[in-house]
């Protein structure tokens, strides 16, 4: 029995340390595309040591290896979706270089929900004081704002209705758009939806929303 037990140990056991580092190695990374890469490759080689284990295959460790392989694929799978940037109109091209921070993934599912307006006369997306059901990011045109009875005006390349969206609270000014103005337009119900359902998405609007309004609040206007 120990001859048995020291054959084994001899044997192709050197192939269990390989898989172990592997998968620790990765663990201690923080490149989620690499710590599944050595995962998976620790995976894959425990397979091959269950199934050329001296004492046969090992049937069911080798299933549940391949089984955690097979959802590390898959995640390495959506994480390279994430990162590829598919084919994009220009007007979606700016809204992104606008908004750095959003991955090509991300940003895919907010312009799923986006509708793209171009604004044929005045076009009021805000009242004061008034609940907002709108998110807006306006990319083109005049924008102006009357907020406690004074007017002024503002440059495109910003969000109306985020601070609203953000704190669920009535609009705080009324934002108009001149003619011809390009904006995008989600529902609010719909994007407050999709940013629960995705965490990672929902810190990069928090962070991309906390920066407009200390952008704003640098401007002493907020909506």
């Amino acid at each position: 029995m120990d001859g048995f037990v020291l054959e084994l140990v001899a044997g192709d056991s050197w192939l269990v340390h390989v898989a172990a580092l592997l998968q620790v190695f990765g663990l201690l990374l923080r490149r989620q595309l690499m710590l599944r890469l050595f995962v998976l490759a620790g995976s894959i080689v425990y397979i091959a040591y269950f199934y050329f284990h001296a004492i046969g295959p090992m049937w069911a460790p080798m299933f549940w290896s391949a089984v955690l392989g097979a959802a590390n694929v898959f995640g390495i799978t959506r994480l390279i979706l994430e990162r590829m940037h598919f084919r994009q109109s220009a007007d979606e091209r700016d809204f992104l270089r606008m908004l750095k921070v959003l991955t090509p993934g991300e940003s895919r599912r907010l312009m799923r929900l986006a509708r793209w307006r171009v604004a044929e006369e005045t076009t009021k997306l805000t009242q004061e004081g008034r609940s907002v059901d709108r998110l807006y990011f306006v990319l083109d045109g005049q924008i102006d704002i009357v907020k406690t009875g004074k007017s002024f005006c503002i440059r495109p390349g910003v969000f109306v209705g985020e601070i609203a969206f953000l704190l669920n609270t009535p609009a705080s000014a009324t934002v108009f758009v001149a003619p011809g103005a390009k904006y995008i337009e989600w529902s609010a119900e719909s994007l407050r939806d999709l940013i629960h359902r995705i965490p990672s998405l929902r810190a990069t609007m928090e962070r991309l929303f906390n920066q407009e309004l200390a952008r704003k609040v640098a401007h002493s206007w907020g909506v």
